[in-house]
C-alpha cells in the first residue's frame, strides 16, 4: 500500500480551517480556532499504511499519519503501538439479540472512593480543556457502572449537564453502521468482498471497490468533508436538510486505486449507508434502531433527523479563548444543526448519551451478542501504521489496548473505547469542538486501574503514553 500525496492533506487542512472561521462569521461572531487543536491536525500528516494483516502481541508498527477529519478524532501524538490479539475475542457462536431490554444485568456502582477519584479527574479536565460540559460513563463487563458529569450543556441560559444529556456522537456512528454491515454479512446478504457496483453500478470505480475497502478506508474515495464546496455549503444555511445525492455531489480526485492506500474518508460510510438501504429496502436509521437500539435498551440514542432529538441535548460550542464560547446549535432542534447533521448522514449523524454508548461498547466488542466472533476478528484486525481495522480504531493508553472510535463534529469531541483485557468501556462526550480528549481518557483509565483489579499492562507503558 503506497503513501498518498500529503499535498491533499495540507490543502484540506488549510481550506477547512479558513472556512471554519468564515462559516462562523455568517451566523455569529467570528470564532478563533483552537490553536492547539489546529496545530495538532496540521502536524498530523504522515505515511499511508501497508496492506492489512492480523497482528499479534509481539508485533509493533510505526504510528499512523492522519488527515484532517471533522468527523473522526484522529490519533495524534502517535507512538509505536503493538497489535491486538484474536484471543481477546469471544469464541462462542452469537445468539440472537433479545427483543427488548438491556443486554447486561442491572448495574451496580463502584465504591465511593473510586467514584470520588474519577469525579476529581473529570472536574479538573473540564477546566483544563476548557469545555462548557463533559459527560463520562465507565462500564465493566460484570455490570459495574460509573456516570460522571461536569459543567453545562447550554450556557445561555445556563443549563447543567446531567447523566441523561445527549450529545452529537459524530463518527462513533460508524460503529453502528459497521455492525449493521457485519450482520448483513452474517445473514448471507453480502460479503466483505462484494463489489460496490452491485448496489451503485454508476458510481466511479464501483467495480473495483469492495465493502471491505469502504469499511477500512482503503477505497481511495475522496473525502467530501475535504471539499471547499462542502465547507461553504454546510454553514451557509443551518436549517437546510441535505440528501445523499447532494453529499455525493461533493467530489474530488481519488487518493489512490482501491486497496493501494489508507485515507480516512467519510464518503466511504455514506456509500455504506446506500448499501444498507439497497440490501434491506429500509433506512439506515430503521435498521440501527431495530437491530441494536431497541434490543439493547439504548433509549437515549437516535439517528438524525429521523429520530427526534431531545430538547435537553447539549449544544455544540466552539472556543473563543479565555472564558468565551460560541454556541453553534442555538435554537436548532438537531445537533449541531440540521445542515451539519444531515450532511454527516451515515458517517456521523447519530446522538447518544455516555451511558448508552458505554453499554454499546461492551455489547459490541465485549460479547458475542452483536457481531459473530469471526467477523469481529475481521473488524479488529488493524494495520500497523494507521491503526484502523473495519469501522474500528485502536489505541494504546499506557500499555493497555483499547478498541472503539472517536467522533468530532462542529462543537463536539467524543471518544468511546473498550479495553478487551480489562473488560471495561470508557466513554467521554463533550460539547466543545477542536481539541483532543486523549489525555482525559488516559487519566480516567489510570485512576480506574488503581482502584479495581485488572491485569498488568500488556505493553510497555513507557513506549505508549497516549
Amino acid at each position: 500500500m503506497r503513501s498518498i500525496d500529503t499535498r491533499h492533506r495540507l490543502a484540506a487542512v488549510a481550506s477547512a480551517l479558513a472556512l471554519l472561521v468564515a462559516g462562523c462569521g455568517a451566523t455569529q461572531p467570528a470564532t478563533p480556532d483552537d490553536r492547539s487543536g489546529a496545530l495538532h491536525r496540521l502536524a498530523a500528516v504522515g505515511q499511508a499504511a501497508p496492506a492489512a494483516t492480523p497482528i499479534g502481541p509481539t508485533d509493533a508498527g510505526a504510528s499512523p499519519g492522519h488527515s484532517f477529519d471533522p468527523l473522526a478524532t484522529p490519533a495524534i501524538e502517535a507512538s509505536p503501538s503493538p497489535g491486538a490479539t484474536a484471543s481477546l475475542l469471544p469464541s462462542a457462536p452469537p445468539s440472537a439479540l433479545p427483543s427488548s431490554g438491556p443486554v447486561l444485568d442491572a448495574s451496580t456502582p463502584f465504591d465511593e472512593r473510586t467514584q470520588r477519584a474519577l469525579q476529581r479527574v473529570l472536574d479538573t479536565a473540564r477546566a483544563r480543556i476548557p469545555t462548557p460540559g463533559i459527560s463520562v460513563a465507565i462500564r465493566t463487563r460484570d455490570g459495574r457502572l460509573w456516570l460522571g458529569v461536569s459543567g453545562d450543556r447550554q450556557l445561555s441560559p445556563v443549563r447543567p449537564v446531567d447523566t441523561d444529556t445527549v450529545f452529537s456522537i459524530a463518527s462513533i456512528t460508524k460503529t453502528f453502521v459497521t455492525a449493521t454491515i457485519m450482520q448483513l454479512v452474517d445473514e448471507g446478504r453480502l460479503t466483505l468482498d462484494t463489489r460496490l457496483s452491485r448496489f451503485l453500478p454508476d458510481y466511479p470505480r464501483a467495480k473495483r471497490i469492495t465493502i471491505r475497502h469502504l469499511l477500512a478506508h482503503t477505497s481511495g474515495v475522496f473525502n467530501y468533508f475535504e471539499s471547499p464546496a462542502y465547507q461553504r455549503a454546510a454553514y451557509r444555511d443551518p436549517s437546510r436538510r441535505w440528501t445523499t445525492r447532494h453529499i455525493l455531489g461533493f467530489t474530488g480526485p481519488a487518493y489512490c486505486d482501491p486497496g493501494d492506500c489508507y485515507h480516512y474518508s467519510n464518503t466511504n460510510f455514506i456509500l455504506l449507508g446506500e448499501v444498507i438501504r439497497s440490501v434491506t429496502g429500509r433506512s439506515v436509521a430503521r435498521e440501527i434502531r431495530d437491530r441494536f437500539l431497541q434490543p439493547l435498551g439504548l433509549e437515549q440514542t437516535g439517528y438524525q433527523p429521523n429520530d427526534p432529538t431531545p430538547q435537553d441535548a447539549a449544544h455544540g460550542h466552539l472556543w473563543g479563548g479565555r472564558d468565551v464560547f460560541y454556541d453553534w446549535t442555538r435554537s436548532s432542534r438537531r445537533l449541531p444543526t440540521m445542515s451539519v447533521a444531515t450532511l454527516a448522514g451515515s458517517a456521523g449523524a447519530m446522538f447518544s448519551n455516555a451511558a448508552d454508548l458505554a453499554t454499546w461498547m461492551v455489547a459490541l466488542y465485549g460479547s458475542d451478542r452483536v457481531v459473530r466472533p469471526d467477523l469481529l476478528t475481521e473488524m479488529l484486525t488493524f494495520r500497523k501504521r494507521d491503526e484502523y481495522g473495519l469501522g474500528t480504531r485502536t489505541r494504546i493508553f499506557d500499555g493497555r489496548r483499547a478498541v472503539g472510535h472517536g467522533g468530532s463534529l462542529r462543537g463536539y469531541e467524543n471518544q468511546a473505547w473498550y479495553f478487551p483485557k480489562e473488560g471495561v468501556s470508557i466513554v467521554l462526550l463533550s460539547n466543545r469542538g477542536l481539541y483532543l480528549p486523549d489525555r482525559t481518557v488516559r487519566q480516567l483509565a489510570r485512576t480506574l486501574w488503581r482502584h479495581i483489579d485488572v491485569p498488568e499492562p500488556q505493553y510497555d507503558p513507557s513506549r505508549n503514553t497516549r
